[in-house]
């Protein structure tokens, strides 16, 4: 569950909107401060809420039934306890003799357990609350902004470089060389930036296209998956790891730029993906999946720039880093 921010005023806000529960004060003399309850009347008695804390709920309690019992009120307790975690919490917490009710939040998480309830229906409207804050929280971490950053950056270069080669269909060496395109010459002069900027880079219009459309469907699954910073960090690797395993095995032979350096990484992490949520994920997608591989390995065959050894490097990456990411959530 996704961490949710000020849970407890959502709660409390909700209480006081949605169930009609409306902010109660208890002036104590004995307890040397007002003590702040939320109530609502039902049938034949007076439901009340205690958002209190494990080091002071009991005299708290005893407070509050003291209040009532003068009165001749007939009450129903429910203490809601925000805490910073729940381990533990069944040693922690001891009923009073009034067998009141106990909710317990986790603050972090919005995770919830709960003793002695009867009163099924708060607790199912509390749980709401936290999913749909969740849900809410998570909207802005699952999406794909990365992906489409990217995809745009790399169309604007296109465009631009084509504009200096004057060929919008093909770009000439010079001007990727100039540009920062990797030539393992040059990087082991002392150029290592090419290694990070090649990726960028496109060599014609149909290698540009292939690159971005293979990307926005395998880099937009992963990211929502895996989050913002565990995606860069799989980029960086699949770049870095492609592009060194190039010049190992294929030192000044190929003359790199494109994106098939990240996308055959997004490739190898989806793989692992798919397979671990295999039961839930169609076969059409696995037919999607070995379609653009093959697109991709067309690609490869008609364009000297591409180097299989580096798109290989870049699958095994996004195997390892994806079964790592897995097993730190196990």
């Amino acid at each position: 569950m996704k961490v949710i921010q000020n849970i407890k005023l959502k709660i409390i806000n909700s209480l006081e909107k949605e169930l009609k529960f409306s902010k109660y004060v208890i002036n104590s003399e004995s307890y040397g401060r007002d003590i702040e309850i939320y109530t609502r009347e039902t049938k034949g008695f007076l439901q009340c809420i205690n958002v209190s804390s494990l080091n002071s709920y009991i005299n708290v309690n005893r407070e509050i039934h003291s209040f009532f019992s003068l009165k001749g009120i007939k009450y129903n307790l429910i203490n809601i306890f925000f805490l910073p975690s729940l381990d533990g919490v069944e040693n922690t917490y001891f009923q009073t003799e009034f067998y009141e009710e106990a909710i317990f939040i986790e603050e972090s998480t919005g995770k919830i357990k709960s003793f002695n309830i009867h009163s099924v229906g708060i607790l199912n409207v509390i749980s709401n609350i936290i999913e749909k804050s969740s849900r809410k929280n998570g909207v802005s971490s699952r999406n794909n902004y990365l992906t489409i950053g990217i995809i745009t950056l790399t169309i604007l270069v296109y465009f631009i470089l084509g504009s200096i080669s004057g060929d919008l269909f093909e770009i000439r060496d010079d001007v990727l060389l100039w540009a920062g395109g990797k030539m393992d010459v040059l990087i082991e002069s002392g150029e290592y930036l090419r290694i990070f900027i090649s990726p960028f880079l496109n060599k014609n219009f149909v290698q540009l296209i292939v690159g971005v459309i293979t990307l926005f469907f395998t880099g937009s699954i992963v990211e929502k998956n895996i989050g913002k910073r565990k995606y860069l960090v799989l980029i960086f690797l699949g770049i870095f790891f492609g592009n060194f395993s190039s010049y190992l095995f294929n030192f000044s032979r190929v003359f790199g730029v494109g994106l098939y350096i990240i996308n055959y990484s997004m490739i190898g992490a989806l793989f692992i993906l798919a397979f671990k949520h295999r039961n839930k994920v169609n076969k059409l997608f696995f037919i999607f999946m070995f379609s653009l591989i093959g697109i991709n390995l067309l690609n490869s065959m008609f364009l000297n720039n591409i180097d299989n050894f580096g798109s290989l490097a870049s699958f095994i990456v996004g195997i390892v880093f994806m079964k790592l990411v897995n097993s730190t959530k196990s």
